[in-house]
C-alpha cells in the first residue's frame, strides 16, 4: 500500500510515464516515443508531502534509494564547488550505465527548493548572482546529458515555481510538472 494520502492517482501517472520509455533499448526508444521524459517538477505549498511524494515515485519505480538534496543548504555549504557537487550527483549514475548500460538500475536526484539556485540566470544582484549562474549552467549541462543515459530521473521541488530558469522548464528537462 502507498503511504501518499490522496496522491495514489498522481503517482502512478508519472510512474507510468517514466517507466514507458525504460523497457526498449536507446535505439528504438526513441523513433517508438520520443525522448523518454527524465525530469519533473512537483510543486506546491510548504508542508503538503513533496518529498514522501518524489520518494514514493522512487520506490514505485524500483529505482536506487533517491539523492535528496536542499537547495539553501547546498549554496550555503558548496559555493565554489556547487558546480562539482552537483557533477558528483550524477557520478555513480553515469558509472553504472558505463558498466551496466540499460541494465542500469533507476537513479533519482531530487533538489528540494529547487529555486534558491536555480532562479532565472543573471536575476540577481550580489555576489551569488554568478555562482548561481554557473550552477544552473552545470545542472542542465547533467539533464541533458541524462537524456542520452537514460537511467537518471531527476525531480525538483518548489513551492515557487514562477522563480525558476525557464531552461529547466524546457522539454527534456523538467517537462512534467504536477502540482501537489
Amino acid at each position: 500500500g502507498r503511504r501518499v494520502g490522496g496522491l495514489d492517482a498522481a503517482v502512478d501517472e508519472i510512474v507510468r510515464r517514466a517507466r514507458a520509455s525504460r523497457p526498449y533499448p536507446p535505439a528504438l526508444r526513441r523513433p517508438l516515443r520520443g525522448a523518454p521524459e527524465r525530469g519533473m517538477l512537483l510543486y506546491g505549498p510548504p508542508g503538503c508531502g513533496k518529498t514522501l511524494l518524489a520518494r514514493e515515485i522512487a520506490g514505485a519505480m524500483g529505482a536506487r534509494e533517491p539523492k535528496i538534496v536542499n537547495g539553501p543548504e547546498m549554496m550555503s555549504k558548496y559555493v565554489g564547488d556547487s558546480e562539482q557537487f552537483i557533477r558528483s550527483l550524477f557520478a555513480e549514475a553515469e558509472v553504472e550505465q558505463a558498466e551496466a548500460g540499460d541494465a542500469s538500475a533507476l537513479h533519482v536526484i531530487v533538489f528540494d527548493e529547487l529555486d534558491a539556485f536555480t532562479r532565472e540566470r543573471g536575476s540577481l544582484a550580489g555576489d551569488t548572482s554568478g555562482i548561481r549562474d554557473s550552477v544552473v549552467n552545470q545542472l542542465l549541462a547533467k539533464m541533458d546529458g541524462v537524456v542520452e543515459a537514460g537511467n537518471v530521473l531527476v525531480v525538483g521541488l518548489t513551492n515557487r515555481p514562477e522563480l525558476l530558469d525557464d531552461a529547466l522548464l524546457r522539454p527534456g528537462r523538467l517537462e512534467v510538472q504536477l502540482q501537489v
